[in-house]
């Protein structure tokens, strides 16, 4: 359900600087009711610059569907695009992170860009820094591109890659840091996916070298519950006029009928991590492959997710 304006009614409604902010990011796209009126924004408030990149963690904790296949990440090889799953251990490949400005008034110079691979899975906290790099962002439309040599471990398996952007000028920090996490599968009458779900408030592990000591925020009271949530939502990219919130973050069930066991648990004193199991029951015969979006929170508070893809055969 959505307002007028287009935007999702329980996120219009909230109250406060994100409502506000809201309600201006509908006026920017030229969709708004007229009984809004005018409203005026101090300067100070808007003249930023805003790099900023497709960010799970803060769309989660807005109440919208999230993809984990990141719109803003590619992986090349030799210039030929590659899926996350698909990759060959101690290869080199070229990853290229598109980076935005949501001003459109300010650019966003000297923007710098982190990329870290972490093992496959949700709420992952050991990093292994990829790489770093600087980047001129143009104001809104306009794109940056960062590019960053990768070869992958000499272990054969499934990785994640984090981004995070800093600038010290930045208008919302919430919105700089995205991860790209898939997997793909061939579907059977039934496919089963094992993710392993990290503790993100366990005791900090051992930092790699190179590697930046993982942000923690103070454990909530329940921070030791886990709720995991499974759909087929799939990001619908446009701008300006053509970004219609309502269509953009419409949320999707599942597919096929799909589901996770368990899902929901308490992690107990001491443990790191827990092995669960995403099970879809794929129809039979060809037909167009779906994507299931699998999203933890622990605590109530997102932590992480990964987007397992099943192709028909």
């Amino acid at each position: 359900m959505a307002d007028s304006a287009g935007i999702p009614t329980s996120v219009a409604q909230r109250p406060g600087c994100l409502g506000l902010i809201l309600r201006i990011l509908a006026v920017m796209v030229g969709r708004r009711p007229p009984d809004w009126g005018c409203i005026y924004v101090p300067a100070r408030l808007t003249d930023r610059p805003d790099p900023c990149i497709y960010d799970q963690f803060m769309l989660m904790a807005l109440g919208l569907p999230v993809t984990w296949a990141n719109p803003d990440v590619a992986i090349l090889l030799n210039g030929v695009p590659q899926n996350t799953y698909d990759l060959v251990a101690s290869t080199t490949y070229d990853v290229i992170v598109t980076v935005h400005n949501s001003s459109r008034t300010r650019p966003a110079p000297g923007t710098r860009v982190q990329i870290w691979w972490m093992e496959f899975g949700a709420g992952g906290t050991v990093k292994h820094a990829l790489g770093t790099t600087f980047v001129d962002v143009p104001t809104w439309p306009g794109v940056a591109t960062a590019q960053f040599p990768w070869t992958t471990p000499a272990t054969p398996g499934h990785y994640c890659l984090e981004i995070e952007l800093f600038h010290p000028d930045d208008a919302d920090p919430s919105n700089n840091r995205g991860q790209n996490n898939t997997q793909v599968y061939a579907a059977h009458s039934r496919v089963e996916s094992p993710i392993r779900v990290f503790n993100t408030f366990a005791d900090d592990p051992p930092v790699q070298p190179g590697t930046l000591s993982p942000k923690r925020p103070p454990v909530p009271v329940h921070g030791d519950d886990v709720e995991i949530t499974v759909d087929s939502y799939v990001f619908a990219d446009a701008i300006g006029k053509d970004a219609n919130p309502d269509t953009m973050f419409a949320p999707r069930d599942a597919a096929w009928p799909a589901r996770v066991e368990p899902a929901s648990f308490t992690f107990q004193p001491g443990e790191r991590y827990r092995d669960v199991l995403l099970i879809v029951d794929a129809p039979d015969g060809p037909g167009p492959a779906e994507t299931f979006n699998v999203s933890v929170r622990q605590g109530g508070a997102p932590t992480g997710g990964v987007t397992v893809t099943i192709e028909r055969r």
